[in-house]
């Protein structure tokens, strides 16, 4: 089968590889064989491509490919739960010593024992730029029949939205929510902060999002929408939560300015998750300690999802209460990857952008 693999150097190359078979994966005898029918292509994936001269790839090269819609082929011995033609997501963590301290208290996405990109599916026994891929069992989940085959690519980004407002920041119904970045995972945020019951929810972006993507925020239930290339966004959000600032802010564009501007839009107290960093590169941001100490302002970090999150992610998503569809903006064929990496680049009107192998 022909799959896009990434190498150590971090450079991209489609080629023929070996179908798994079941059985014979780490997995088994819980392993299981899934046909992918889309696979979305996400921030990380472009990281690679975008800036493959400065960041190292994996240690060994990799199927790529995390957001995946699939229906299972073939199932091993030890698995009940499953069958063949049933159709599944998958959590991308799909390795863990459960020993740990933390994956004895269910945060299996931050093992203490093994390294982060050890952990993943997609940098170990291979992800969904290919037809078929391994998955183990206790990592999937059955979609309802209300879901489609591809908008569930981004059930892993809205497990992901979940994590990060409810297990990280514990965001309540009538705090405000400071979102910083409009793309896909930020238009995800928002939906499950109005689902909360947050107010007002405040969606950030830039002029490259001016056309397409702050006007989707609006009409996705965002209160206010600003361009930080024109507008005050620290006055906007100061004057819309009592002059006090936001109570969660969660960054979600990747750069050093969306941090600094979340950072200082927040009210004494309060909360700012950092995720658009991303597990590939980080940012170096300087922060004036001031107001870290004297505004007791928490920082919090986020990573993939557990399996609350995911659960989640799907009865939001079947309930109509996080709608997925008009963020995939983009399918190409497996053997055009290069030209949706480049869409999902430059394209002022990309949102997902997703691969069909």
């Amino acid at each position: 089968m022909q799959a896009l693999v990434l190498y150590p150097n971090s450079e991209f190359k489609l080629e023929e590889v070996r179908e798994p078979v079941i059985g014979e994966n780490p997995y088994a005898p819980n392993d299981t064989i899934l046909e992918i029918k889309y696979c979305g292509i996400c921030g990380s994936d472009l990281h690679y491509w975008k800036h493959r001269k400065e960041v190292e790839g994996p240690t060994k090269p990799s199927i790529m490919g995390h957001e995946v819609s699939a229906i299972i082929k073939d199932v091993g011995v030890n698995v009940k739960d499953f069958k063949s033609g049933d159709r599944v997501v998958g959590e991308i963590v799909t390795f863990y010593c459960g020993n740990c301290i933390n994956c004895k208290q269910g945060r299996i996405n931050i093992c203490c024992n093994i390294p982060v990109k050890e952990q993943r599916v997609h940098y170990t026994t291979g992800g969904g730029f290919a037809k078929y891929a391994a998955w183990p069992a206790y990592s999937l989940h059955k979609l309802p029949d209300n879901i489609g085959d591809l908008e569930a690519v981004l059930v892993e980004t809205t497990a992901g939205c979940v994590h990060t407002l409810i297990e990280r920041a514990h965001l309540m119904a009538g705090e405000s929510v400071l979102i910083v970045g409009p793309g896909p995972r930020g238009l995800i945020l928002l939906q499950v902060a109005k689902a909360i019951g947050a107010w007002p929810i405040i969606v950030a972006g830039t002029n490259f999002d001016e056309e397409r993507r702050l006007p989707l925020a609006k009409e996705l239930g965002a209160d206010i929408i600003v361009n930080v290339d024109k507008e005050d966004l620290i006055k906007i959000v100061q004057n819309a939560t009592h002059g006090w600032g936001a109570d969660v802010v969660v960054e979600a564009a990747g750069t050093e300015k969306a941090v600094l501007l979340g950072y200082k839009s927040l009210r004494p107290g309060g909360r700012i998750v950092v995720s658009g960093g991303g597990i590939v590169g980080g940012i170096n941001v300087t922060l004036d300690t001031y107001d870290l100490i004297t505004k007791e302002i928490t920082i919090l970090g986020e990573i993939s999802h557990v399996w609350y999150s995911w659960e989640t992610a799907i009865k939001l998503v079947s309930t109509g209460r996080v709608k997925l569809r008009s963020l995939i903006s983009h399918v190409f064929n497996l053997s055009e990857w290069q030209k949706a990496f480049e869409t999902a680049i430059n394209c002022r009107n990309a949102l997902r952008v997703v691969l069909k192998p």
